[in-house]
């Protein structure tokens, strides 16, 4: 496809350089100094403490758990108006965050309505998504909305990606399951053979219902692509596959995924809108899998972040990526640009964040992945100490809590 060349020549033509625009644009990112570092962490590992014991807390009664969700909702209110490291309530306002909680709030009951088994971290999961979904609608001058085409693909998310990494089920159940999506999408009568395909089926009913015509070509054309995509990202297991290939892959399985969220956002699809989120998909798989170096590493999968780490070039490739966000989203005009600076800021800061904490090791730094100069270089731009991170994986670890709660 076009776009994959398209992508991949501009990917290839990053400098490995470090990426001082951070330097160079005080206004956007900011240096943090060591009082405000640690005022953060100890906000942070206030909520923590409270998040646990929550959920700990959580009863089983009805009433109960109103009231529950009550008390957990007000202290989250709590932490927003007072945290300085994303700065939510300064960058969005009142309106916006206002529209946001009603929507999230929509969307998570309608998520247990549809399945009460789901684990909170599934739950997570499928919000992470959503949340994805809630930026490019402001970008796009849209409401935010928890429509059906939305919740059905974000929840799609806990049940096709995590039976696609369970390595317990095998390579021909996964492609069997594929098949059976890739049917249902093409129109074909599909008979639902367990709880997992009738779920997965009810789900893509709720997204195709909501088109028609030519619209629903696009869609189901986007939704096709993600699942070839997602097919072909088992090779990744292979021990003799090309970084060429990982790359390819990388590029349609992370640009599909978040070109069906941008479809699913507004209705006036333009062309080079669509380029803009396919190359941000691309991103935020690349952010992923330099989250998930470790757990990817232990499980043999090859991405481009893991082969560069086994490589020792890992700190160019994290560069490449510092300076693909800073490119691609600057240069981007999205109908309402409020939200675009926020957006590239995040974007960056949790990519360095996810290099200071796969950087990191319990007694220092990680021989092989970084420099130490290289993080103390980084680490201005730290809404924490790298010190903290480092404490943050430990409790990670203990607690098991998973990586994207960690680094959000």
């Amino acid at each position: 496809m076009e776009y994959i060349k398209e992508i991949r020549k501009l990917w290839i033509g990053q400098p490995g350089t470090f990426p001082v625009f951070l330097e160079e644009n005080p206004g956007i990112f900011k240096k943090v100094d060591a009082v405000q570092k640690k005022e953060n962490e100890k906000l942070i590992e206030e909520i923590s403490q409270k998040m646990r014991k929550k959920a700990q807390q959580r009863p089983e009664g009805e009433e109960e758990r109103v009231q529950w969700e009550y008390e957990l909702e007000q202290e989250l209110k709590g932490f927003l108006e007072k945290e300085k490291i994303l700065c939510l309530s300064e960058w969005m306002g009142g309106e916006l965050l206002d529209a946001f909680e009603r929507e999230t709030k929509n969307f998570i009951g309608r998520v247990r309505g549809f399945d009460e088994a789901l684990e909170p971290e599934q739950i997570w999961q499928a919000m992470r998504n959503y949340f994805i979904y809630g930026m490019i609608v402001e970008m796009q001058g849209g409401e935010q909305n928890a429509d059906d085409p939305i919740l059905a693909y974000s929840l799609l998310y806990p049940y096709t990606d995590n039976y696609i990494d369970d390595k317990k089920i095998s390579r021909e159940k996964k492609a069997q399951y594929n098949r059976m999506i890739g049917r249902k999408l093409k129109g074909e009568a599909v008979e639902p053979g367990n709880r997992l395909e009738e779920k997965t089926c009810r789900l893509l009913d709720m997204i195709l219902s909501a088109y028609e015509g030519e619209a629903k070509n696009k869609v189901v054309s986007v939704l096709l692509q993600l699942l070839e995509a997602q097919s072909c990202s088992i090779g990744q297991m292979k021990q003799d596959i090309e970084e060429e290939r990982i790359l390819e892959i990388s590029i349609r399985k992370g640009g599909s995924s978040v070109l069906a969220d941008y479809l699913f956002a507004t209705e006036d699809w333009r062309e080079q809108e669509e380029k803009f989120y396919l190359k941000f998909g691309f991103i935020l798989q690349l952010v992923d899998d330099l989250q998930d170096m470790e757990e990817d590493g232990k499980a043999g999968s090859h991405t481009l972040m893991t082969n560069a780490a086994k490589e020792k070039r890992l700190e160019e490739q994290v560069n490449r990526l510092l300076w693909f966000i800073w490119s691609e989203i600057s240069a981007f005009v999205p109908k309402n640009p409020r939200l675009k600076e926020f957006v590239l800021k995040n974007c960056i800061e949790i990519s360095i964040l996810s290099a200071s904490a796969v950087g990191s090791a319990g007694g220092g730094i990680r021989k092989g992945f970084f420099s130490e100069g290289y993080l103390k270089a980084l680490e201005p731009y730290l809404p924490v100490s790298i010190e903290f991170i480092k404490r943050m994986k430990i409790q990670k670890k203990r607690n098991g809590m998973p990586n994207s709660m960690v680094m959000l």
